[in-house]
């Protein structure tokens, strides 16, 4: 995994060392490709906090933010010692409404836990994760009926896969809840000579390991092996999306009837992106359950530009497919999130080339050549390091917080976005052989949510509760 951001190192150079506001590289568009139509920006206000004292804890990158029913917020994040669930009920702009809870403890391989939450139609969390305890690799499922912030003992827990070490996830979006409420979860399948994905599902007392059943699918000659995706459409047909490392191409399967039986599934191999990151696409369905993906695509000048593709009929052939290139620049990390309005109007945040969090939507025909789009930023570095300062220590040139990304976005009812990210802080410093090197020092995830006024310089964090 990345540890060093040759970005990051560019951006204190140019930024910091030169005092300059870095240039956004030009932009330019594939071959053969169609740009969309970029409209004046929104004007949405965002309420930003941490959800704890970033230079005290030391969060894992990944978080998973899902919007209930009722309006309120669900999110999961973890670092190296637990697993933590946080809730808010309503006014969720406002960081004393939110209550914060330690769950299971972090495998031992922390990194790798990625934990992703569900929400019952009562708006009761379902979560599942990947932990190595005491040698055993294993998803696990866990679920709360009452008081779920209260303690961890109302939560029931249990290993429903055992697995080898290389089929942990590769972001949070591999487990969904289907319309009925009934967790489900794809993980890879790398059996020579079949390749495919395993399908978990349980219908019911799901905190019994016995209640769940594993179906193989297989995808003819296609390697889905990496950052498998999973939704569900209004009649709980699940739709897959993931990666062929081999082939560089994007996989997506769907089953329409009876899928646990592999044979009703089908398979399709769709763009060529060329490489692979974590969090470089991902999958959503409309009401009609028509898929749409955003996802990142390397031009012939070198240019990572955010893409966005649909289709509306015939979505296991690839001519069943359209996309086009939205003109949007990424950092490194190639992270984004996609949603969708009550429209069906997609959304996606993503970290820009400058180390700031975008957000854009479709506003008038977007699954046409004709969209048009319009652009916002969430939080940019400069607003982080405004409201949160950290002082350059003795001896180094300067500092900075980057706005990394890996964003977890979710919509309400009235389509505003909520939206979780990571973020990093960092100081440029000379080493003991007199070479400039970055000290990272502080890191947390961030929250944002549409309204709310600014916070004003406040340091603030979600309560923590531990009982």
């Amino acid at each position: 995994m990345k540890r060093i951001y040759s970005l990051i190192t560019c951006f204190f150079i140019l930024a910091l060392v030169a005092s300059t506001t870095p240039a956004q590289a030009q932009k330019q568009m594939p071959d053969g490709s169609v740009e969309a139509q970029v409209a004046a920006a929104a004007d949405t206000t965002f309420a930003h906090f941490f959800l704890q004292d970033p230079t005290t804890s030391y969060p894992w990158w990944h978080s998973h933010t899902v919007v209930d029913g009722s309006g309120g917020i669900h999110l999961a994040f973890y670092n190296d010692a637990n697993i933590y669930y946080a809730h808010c009920a309503v006014n969720c702009s406002d960081p004393a409404n939110w209550l914060e809870l330690p769950l299971f403890a972090a495998g031992n391989y922390p990194s790798l836990d990625k934990p992703t939450l569900g929400v019952d139609a009562s708006g009761r969390p379902r979560l599942m994760w990947y932990a190595d305890y005491s040698g055993d690799d294993n998803y696990y499922y866990a679920e709360c009926n009452a008081n779920c912030t209260d303690s961890a003992a109302n939560w029931a827990s249990v290993a429903v896969a055992s697995l080898g070490g290389y089929d942990y996830p590769h972001n949070v979006r591999y487990a969904a809840l289907d319309t009925q409420g009934r967790p489900r979860l794809v993980y890879e399948m790398s059996n020579y000579p079949d390749y495919g994905f395993n399908y978990l599902t349980c219908d019911a007392g799901c905190t019994t390991a016995s209640n769940w059943q594993t179906t193989a699918v297989t995808t003819p000659n296609l390697q889905p092996d990496m950052n498998l995706q999973l939704v569900f459409d209004q009649n709980s047909r699940p739709r897959v999306l993931g990666y062929d490392d081999d082939n560089s191409v994007l996989v997506y399967a769907e089953c329409n009837s009876s899928c646990s039986t592999a044979a009703n599934w089908g398979s399709v191999a769709l763009f060529d992106v060329g490489y692979y990151f974590d969090y470089d696409f991902a999958l959503r369905l409309d009401a009609g359950g028509h898929p749409r993906i955003a996802y990142y695509l390397k031009d012939s000048s070198n240019n990572v530009l955010l893409y966005y593709a649909w289709s509306n009929a015939n979505s296991l052939t690839i001519t069943g497919w359209s996309s086009y290139s939205l003109n949007y620049l990424t950092n490194d990390e190639l992270s984004l999130d996609l949603a969708l309005d009550s429209q069906g109007r997609p959304s996606v945040a993503f970290a820009t080339d400058e180390l700031d969090l975008s957000y854009v939507t479709c506003t008038a025909n977007c699954e046409t050549t004709s969209s048009t789009w319009q652009q916002q930023f969430i939080e940019t570095s400069d607003d982080l390091n405004a409201s949160d300062p950290i002082a350059t220590n003795p001896g180094c040139l300067s500092s900075t917080w980057m706005v990394i990304g890996y964003p977890s976005l979710a919509l309400d009812a009235a389509n505003n976005p909520n939206v979780s990210y990571w973020v990093r802080h960092g100081q440029l410093c000379y080493d003991w052989q007199g070479h400039l090197q970055i000290l990272y020092d502080a890191k947390g995830i961030r929250f944002a949510t549409a309204g709310g006024a600014a916070q004003n310089n406040r340091q603030i964090y979600l309560p923590l509760v531990i009982r």
